[in-house]
């Protein structure tokens, strides 16, 4: 592929004939003299109007961008340069080109037909001032001997502002993205004596030429789709762990001014919040600065210089980064322009910026190379899929483990989003792969690969097909669940006896004399559906809590129009086969015996929010084994973790917790691990007992109910869960200790109890280590 170059001498880029549109459309933000409308050689078109202003120069309004064979939408309100600031080393000068100079009037040179090769020139009061080309660019993409060579209009200029050349361009592909960018060019303009060498570089004998930075800002009004009250900002980072890369969106909601941040990777997005593409995305525009490794954080009084990125509400007297003028009580620079107000609901305008660092050296004179300073605005979302192509789009197929070899599936649903992403199953075993055998018109349904989870409540169901899934035939998709595994009971079909049916996203039970089409419905499940991937997740108790499934899925393409029929697995309707049906396993974690859990965490919040633990190892589930009126606390499952200096507890109940009846909440801590020192219950000997969120140290001979306050723990409760922290000086820093769970629920008027683990396990502990 070729480098993408961003040289004035894309003066002499190559001729495209022929690139204006069969019918040019008549303007309707401006007068036609000021519009440009181009369709690029694949069909995809821009269109926008310019107007010449004397500080700013040639300013960009109304843009509109339509992919080929797609819908012509705005994209920007307005765009334009918003200022160079030039500050030379030695603080001899620091200029304010835009706003102090200016691009426009006498700055503006008149360009030549020779300037813009193939071109068309656009004239501005008796001057041609812009140059507007249609040009070959990188490739647009390139896979497997599927090659297409990009295209891209580009618009520029050419002002002269002392001794420099600047050559401002928009380069417009024909993908959707943007891309400005600033040339500069001329003679270097400003030179001293040995003496101050350390402020630039020896040219010629006691001649230094000063160093200097570019400091380039734009100022982007974005309407996406015409409007831009509904537009809002969100910044990206990133940030790795145990080789892995996970990302965050952060939508910001008042005004700000934001640093780029390489270890980051920090880009951002403004997001249509309305507008969704055909696979249900938010559309949006990225915005990168992909040149930061140079940076310029100048003086206290030039704090616009201190950050990158700025997001404002739109102002009409906001309108270079420095020197702004201050009529109207506007403010001076752009670190002044964010002044904390609203961004939710307003037409907002952001202002990225790039630096270029310019150590001057002999080759730069007589005249030096024109050098380019470029940010990136890229589609995120605004189309489908790459509008350019008509391939197919790749399965995304996700490799999971193979099937155990005794053919029973077990998954912890432990960290499962109900999204249509199918990543998070990425770590899970499959049913493994059905064969890509169904063709024909209309027959849309061919299985790939489905998958089952479970955690104490839920039961998680996904699948994945050829094609994608077309919910105005939802019904075609099913799963047959046999709950009780017996071919004796339920809708008899093929091997199983199916006690439910999965249809699209609905859950049915089986009412019938089991050949009967007879059944009642069960309830609507969780579900999203997303290209060929569909989720879902529904309560265990709709199964009747079973502890294994036989299932098989079932395609009927006549949802669609179709006549074929797909089965997974294939052998389902074959007495001879191997494989029937595939056996499901309800997955309860391994019991950690007297050998003990450990985790080792960073510091948690501790909010109530479990998800930070959803990667810790629990001390396994508890059945449902509490009845009766106001026994409400049913143990379900627990953790601990800790840190270097402290404690993490954590627990999940069958019903919320009820802090007014907290000390019904007790968590007995062995941390000599000796039945006959402590408090003895039969099944430890505790030291300690944390009862709703205070700690007590126990004082007595063994038997007597004798305790003395150690501490408050920092505690968080929602809903059915409670996290608890505490220094781990509390405890004597033992290395190990025993954990038991105690249930009295004589504290909300009840009079079972409940022990985790229950009183009939061995040991009648769990154990957790700190290492």
């Amino acid at each position: 592929m070729k480098t993408i170059i961003y040289s004035y001498s894309a003066l002499a880029l190559l001729a495209i004939s022929g690139f204006l549109p069969n019918s040019v459309q008549a303007a309707e933000f401006c007068a036609d003299q000021y519009y440009v409308d181009a369709t690029l050689p694949n069909q995809s078109r821009w269109d926008m109007c310019w107007e010449h202003r004397n500080r700013e120069g040639v300013v960009l309004h109304h843009i509109h961008y339509t992919p080929p064979n797609g819908q012509r939408r705005m994209v920007l309100f307005q765009a334009a340069l918003a200022q160079i600031h030039v500050p030379y080393d030695d603080n001899g000068a620091r200029y304010h080109d835009i706003s102090d100079y200016g691009l426009g009037a006498g700055y503006m040179a008149a360009l030549t037909p020779q300037e813009c090769a193939g071109g068309e020139l656009l004239n501005y009061s008796g001057k041609n001032i812009i140059c507007k080309q249609v040009s070959a660019r990188d490739d647009a993409y390139s896979a497997d001997g599927d090659r297409l060579q990009g295209d891209a209009l580009n618009l520029f200029s050419v002002s002269a502002i002392g001794a420099y050349n600047y050559i401002p361009e928009w380069r417009f592909l024909d993908d959707g993205a943007i891309e400005p960018s600033v040339g500069a060019t001329g003679a270097l303009q400003r030179f001293g004596t040995s003496s101050i060498a350390q402020h630039g570089w020896l040219l010629a004998s006691d001649k230094i030429g000063i160093a200097h930075l570019h400091n380039f800002f734009w100022k982007l009004d974005f309407d996406l789709g015409g409007t831009g009250s509904d537009d809002a900002v969100e910044e990206i980072n990133y940030t790795q762990s145990n080789g892995k890369m996970a990302h965050t969106n952060t939508r910001l909601s008042s005004e700000a001014a934001r640093s780029v941040d390489p270890a980051q990777l920090r880009s951002w997005r403004v997001v249509d919040t309305n507008l969704k593409n055909a696979k249900g995305l938010p559309m949006s525009y990225e915005i990168q600065l992909p040149e930061s490794g140079q940076r310029d954080v100048g003086p206290t009084s030039e704090p616009f210089t201190h950050n990158d990125f700025y997001v404002t509400k739109q102002k009409s007297c906001e309108l270079f980064a420095s020197h702004n003028p201050t009529t109207s009580g506007c403010a001076d620079n752009l670190s002044a322009f964010v002044d904390g107000e609203s961004i939710v609901g307003q037409d907002i305008v952001v202002w990225p910026s790039t630096t270029f660092y310019h150590m001057p050296r002999a080759e730069d004179a007589p005249r030096m190379d024109a050098h380019w300073s470029h940010i990136r605005i890229i589609p995120r979302d605004w189309h489908d899929k790459n509008p350019l192509s008509n391939s197919a789009e790749t399965t995304a197929v996700v490799t999971p483990p193979p099937p155990p070899t005794n053919g029973t599936v077990s998954n912890n649903a432990s960290g499962i989003s109900v999204n249509g992403n199918l990543s998070d199953w990425g770590s899970l075993t499959s049913f493994g792969t059905d064969p890509d055998e169904i063709t024909g018109a209309n027959n849309k349904l061919n299985w790939l690969q489905g998958w089952l989870a479970n955690d104490a409540e839920r039961v998680y169901l996904a699948y994945q097909t050829k094609d994608a899934i077309d919910t105005s035939g939802f019904w075609g998709y099913q799963a047959y669940l046999d709950s009780d595994s017996s071919a004796t009971t339920g809708y008899k079909t093929g091997a199983l006896g199916a006690d439910y049916l999965q249809e699209g996203a609905n859950l049915w039970r089986y009412s019938g004399d089991g050949s009967s089409w007879s059944w009642t419905y069960q309830g609507t499940m969780d579900s999203k559906v997303s290209g060929n991937n569909a989720e879902f997740s529904f309560p265990r108790s709709w199964l009747g809590n079973s502890t294994e499934l036989r299932l098989m899925f079932w395609g009927n393409n006549a949802a669609f129009g179709g006549d074929a029929k797909d089965v997974y697995p294939d052998g389902a309707f074959t007495s001879t086969a191997t494989t029937r049906y595939f056996t499901y396993q309800m997955h309860v974690p391994t019991s950690t015996g007297t050998t003990g859990i450990t985790n080792p965490v960073s510091p948690l919040s501790v909010d109530g929010n479990l998800n930070d633990w959803n990667n810790l190892t629990s001390f396994g589930l508890d059945p449902n084994d509490v009845s009766g009126a106001n026994n409400t606390l049913d143990w379900q499952e627990g953790w601990m973790a800790h840190s270097s200096s402290d404690v993490y507890l954590a627990y999940r109940t069958r019903n919320a917790v009820d802090t007014n009846g907290f000390w019904g909440y007790q968590v007995y801590l062995d941390t000599d691990s000796n039945t006959s020192s402590g408090y003895q219950n039969g099944a430890v000997g505790a030291e300690y007992m944390l009862e709703g969120s205070t700690l007590w140290r126990y004082t007595g001979d063994g038997s007597s109910w004798s305790w003395v306050m150690q501490g408050s723990t920092t505690v968080g409760t929602s809903g059915q869960t409670a996290e608890f922290s505490l220094p781990r000086s509390w405890l004597g820093n033992p290395s190990t200790l025993r954990v038991m769970f105690r249930g009295n629920n004589a504290a909300f008027g009840g009079t079972a109890e409940d022990a985790y683990p229950n009183d009939t396990t061995t040991p009648r502990y769990f154990a957790y280590r700190f290492q």
